[in-house]
């Protein structure tokens, strides 16, 4: 019974990180696409080029982020703890390393506008970081 009892409380508690993850991961996007077709209608020429950079910047972050999420989450409960914590940490390194992986693809093989990349990839930064904020206090 009390083994029921814990699982159940592990599921729970697993189930409101991943809840938590995915409005993360939804927030991100929506910032990606609205500063994205911002980008496109305030340039009067080559709008798209800047529609793509702004994806492509905020792809860079979301990407890592998601692949953190799924590798962090993969584990749950007291009895796999250390696990846990080892999925964060090789989670945090595979989410670091493929973003620079990412940023060094886009803005050496993509001709897309730097400031339209930076854009995409510093709001979809600023997302993250205010995320605990404003998803906490609504949960």
């Amino acid at each position: 019974m009390a083994e029921a009892q814990n699982n159940a409380h592990k599921q729970a508690l697993t189930g409101h990180g991943k809840q938590l993850a995915a409005r993360l991961l939804r927030a991100q996007a929506g910032t990606i696409f609205l500063l994205a077709c911002v980008f496109s209608l305030v340039q009067p020429y080559n709008g798209y080029l800047y529609f793509w950079g702004v994806v492509a910047g905020g792809l860079a972050v979301l990407i890592p982020t998601a692949l953190f999420v799924w590798r962090a989450f993969a584990l749950g409960g007291a009895r796999a703890a250390q696990q846990v914590v080892a999925n964060f940490f090789a989670g945090e390194a595979l989410k670091i390393s493929l973003t620079v992986v990412l940023l060094i693809i886009v803005l050496l093989v993509a001709e897309l506008p730097l400031v339209a990349v930076c854009s995409g990839y510093i709001a979809t930064i600023i997302v993250q970081w205010l995320a605990p904020i404003l998803l906490l206090k609504s949960t």
